[in-house]
């Protein structure tokens, strides 16, 4: 199985959507779960477990990383399997078990998507209106639909490719930068003509933010985020603006910033860091969320299965357009692999076929899933640490090998 497309681990570009697409001395520490597992179910969480220590071992200096954490789910009734090694921090720590959390990244998206789809359902808005109608302060915006802000089609530039944005980030971790300041840093910069191409932008989702601020009758996007959260019992998933209470963060292993794609980037000044307890007001709507593989893969078995949305909404947040050309796909093919609906990917891979997925990124996480729609299974791997894109190995070794451990023991068929 060849390395899968998903967006590299970069948080200056935050995923600029597939584009681009000597061993540390540490206690490898394990921990596996599966509910009421059987014999076959037990011996097949041991063989998981063993191929994430050896990708630990592996890779653990030259990804910074501590620790992996995995879930695996069959769906139709079949427990889950989760897997975790390693420790929380790098070189130390106390070992790390399947109820730790990693903050997620860009899984946030498809939170933020459901929040606005979630209005319109309501028949508060629909995503076909321009931004001008809720957010006429940003008249540089005001023929972008809601639709292309959620598609990455608005040719609306990245506040996380600024300089000013990058320089804020490496010197003022703690800031608590509101989503105004974050839009106010590209404000000046042109905007492509909307709908025109794709073009990976956290800016469309801090501007979706404002608009679940505007039209929601809570008048807060963190209320209407943490209400999907308890509606959809995701226990070991929080959302927060800046900063997380101790109850939380206790549970949060070391995160760290390694990568030295370009050094003369400001945050390069972060390398080595444990970022765990910067903010994330960076982030907000459009990556700032935590939680567990568990959890998360709870939340994307419910998006694409249950009833987190109306058939008009899921039908609208999985409608794409292909990474290549920003134009509307019915879906991926081998010949246009890479699609974006709102808040998600969809790729084609000549090894696997067809699955939904996402990698999502900060300044000391990587996050990522696969959800298969041909037989239900979903692979979730954490890591804590944001390298260069060529040390970015988790989708090219590791997913592989987690696929072909899985095939071997007769749970995925051809």
């Amino acid at each position: 199985m060849k390395k899968i497309p998903l967006p590299p681990a970069r948080p200056e570009r935050m995923l600029h959507a597939l584009r681009k697409a000597a061993v540390l001395c540490i206690c490898m520490l394990g921990a596996v779960g599966c509910a009421t597992p059987g014999n076959s179910d037990q011996k097949l969480a041991t063989a998981l477990d063993q191929d994430l220590k050896d990708y630990l071992t592996s890779r653990s200096s030259a990804e910074h990383i501590s620790t992996l954490s995995l879930t695996v789910s069959f769906g139709g009734g079949a427990p889950d399997i989760n897997v975790s090694t390693g420790t929380s921090q790098y070189g130390g720590g106390v070992a790390v078990t399947p109820a730790n959390v990693f903050q997620t990244g860009s899984n946030t998206k498809a939170f933020t998507a459901v929040a606005i789809l979630q209005l319109e359902a309501a028949g508060l808005l629909t995503i076909e209106d321009p931004v001008g109608k809720w957010l006429p302060q940003y008249p540089q915006y005001a023929n972008v639909t809601i639709k292309q802000l959620l598609n990455m089609t608005s040719g609306i530039p990245s506040y996380t490719s600024n300089a000013a944005q990058q320089e804020r980030m490496a010197t003022e971790p703690m800031s608590e930068i509101t989503p105004e300041n974050l839009i106010d840093c590209v404000l000046s910069e042109p905007v492509q003509t909307p709908g025109a191409a794709f073009d990976y932008s956290n800016t469309n989702y801090i501007l979706a933010q404002l608009i679940v601020d505007k039209v929601s009758p809570s008048h807060s996007y963190q209320t209407d985020i943490n209400n999907i959260i308890s509606k959809n019992n995701l226990k070991d998933t929080f959302y927060e603006p800046y900063f997380y209470p101790s109850s939380v963060t206790s549970r949060l292993v070391s995160g760290y910033y390694v990568n030295d794609d370009d050094r003369n980037d400001p945050l390069y000044a972060l390398y080595g860091h444990d970022t765990s307890g910067y903010s994330l007001g960076w982030a907000q709507a459009a990556g700032g969320m935590i939680s567990t593989p568990e959890d998360l893969t709870r939340w994307v078995r419910d998006l694409y299965e249950g009833d987190v949305l109306p058939p008009k909404q899921l039908q609208e947040l999985e409608s794409l357009v292909s990474t290549k050309t920003g134009q509307p796909i019915s879906s991926t093919s081998q010949s246009d692999s890479t699609g974006f609906g709102l808040g998600v990917f969809q790729i084609t891979d000549p090894n696997v076929g067809l699955f939904w997925g996402y990698q999502g990124s900060t300044i000391g996480y990587r996050a990522t899933y696969e959800y298969f729609p041909s037989n239900g299974m979903i692979i979730c791997i954490f890591t804590n640490s944001q390298t260069s894109n060529a040390q970015n190995q988790i989708i090219a070794q590791l997913f592989p090998k987690v696929y072909a451990t899985l095939k071997s023991a007769g749970r995925i068929h051809d």
